[in-house]
């Protein structure tokens, strides 16, 4: 990138901070709130075949039980866990391998459930409401799971190779990587109601709570798994389900990345109508309400986050050379508001 370039995106990121100041004050990782805080964490440790879930308090970093799973059950669990997702009183353990979600009681860790889903691998699993769930297959698939009984009682046929997932209304949203087309689903009758192209390789998807945002979709880009394509932007994309309208779209640049080379890692969403863009040199904050990005939030390259719905926190965390640094932000003004060292390696956790 060219020295102009790099003077137009500090311009634009200068620009974005006074334009924020009136109502949302300018994000940055620098001011920390001097309201101590505590949250906890729940972080899914490889340990051989099996994988013990450790729970932490921070930011003092005090590991309160090495496993609770095993405490709770008595034995460890098996297999790897892809993701952690909550849903009113319980955690979803997503093992692909395994070809299950495994369910847990949040306030005792103990089993409530299985959740079966030979032969699907799943990705992960959304709740469009309080008693229908929806899983995004590998194989082109979607499971509908009863969670009165926890079963998968049906598939619907999506795009080539389903990897985000998420619930807005009485709609939800699967990315298909491999088609570079997002699939809309209306829950009321279970069916698709629309296909809708999007920049290439859309991975990430997040709705928030407000019924009246759009969806947040982010896509890749060409080239970034493939070396043989040729370079293309990173994208995210905001599209209103219940109007089937495309709304704007934007290349994620980074102060020093170009769009064409820039690789999102995650989004989290949250129940505020702001969205947070894991990218690789660092975390941007959007406004989903208003399908505008409000800046820079984290400047360093995020390993994951994810949203601690108990505490109204965006967790995210960054792999260094000593352990893991969980950054604590404020989902409405993306301030810090605590930090934390660990020195293990998180890949998969959960707030609670």
């Amino acid at each position: 990138m060219d020295a102009r370039r790099i003077l137009r995106r500090m311009m634009i990121a200068l620009a974005v901070c006074l334009l924020a100041l009136g109502q949302w004050g300018c994000p940055s990782e620098e001011l920390i709130s001097s309201v101590p805080i505590e949250w906890k964490m729940l972080i899914a440790q490889p340990s051989g075949e099996q994988t013990q879930l450790a729970l932490y308090t921070l930011p003092k970093g005090t590991l309160e039980r090495a496993d609770v799973f095993a405490s709770a059950n008595g034995v460890p669990l098996d297999g790897s866990v892809a993701a952690i997702e909550q849903f009113s009183s319980m955690l979803f353990l997503v093992q692909p391998a395994e070809q299950r979600i495994v369910v847990l009681d949040a306030a005792t860790y103990r089993t409530v459930a299985t959740i079966a889903t030979t032969p699907h691998s799943p990705q992960n699993i959304c709740f469009a409401n309080a008693t229908t769930g929806y899983i995004a297959y590998r194989d082109s698939t979607i499971g509908i799971v009863d969670l009165t009984t926890f079963t998968v009682v049906r598939t619907l046929t999506v795009g080539k190779s389903p990897r985000g997932i998420a619930a807005l209304g009485n709609r939800v949203a699967v990315c298909n990587q491999a088609d570079g087309t997002v699939s809309i689903i209306d829950t009321r009758s279970n069916t698709v109601s629309a296909t809708v192209p999007v920049a290439p390789y859309p991975t990430f998807v997040g709705g928030g709570s407000d019924p009246a945002s759009s969806f947040a979709i982010v896509s890749l880009g060409s080239g970034k798994l493939s070396p043989s394509e040729q370079l293309s932007p990173a994208v995210l994309t905001f599209y209103n389900p219940f109007e089937q309208s495309l709304g704007v779209q934007i290349e994620l640049s980074q102060l020093f990345h170009d769009a064409q080379v820039t690789i999102p890692q995650g989004l989290v969403v949250t129940r505020s109508a702001t969205a947070f863009v894991l990218l690789d040199g660092e975390v941007q904050m959007v406004d989903l309400a208003g399908q505008r990005m409000l800046g820079t939030v984290v400047s360093e390259s995020p390993s994951g986050g994810t949203y601690d719905f108990a505490r109204n926190l965006v967790l995210i965390w960054a792999h260094q050379e000593s352990g893991t640094r969980i950054i604590a932000l404020d989902p409405v003004s993306g301030q810090v508001k605590g930090q934390a060292m660990l020195p293990i390696t998180v890949n998969v956790a959960a707030g609670l």
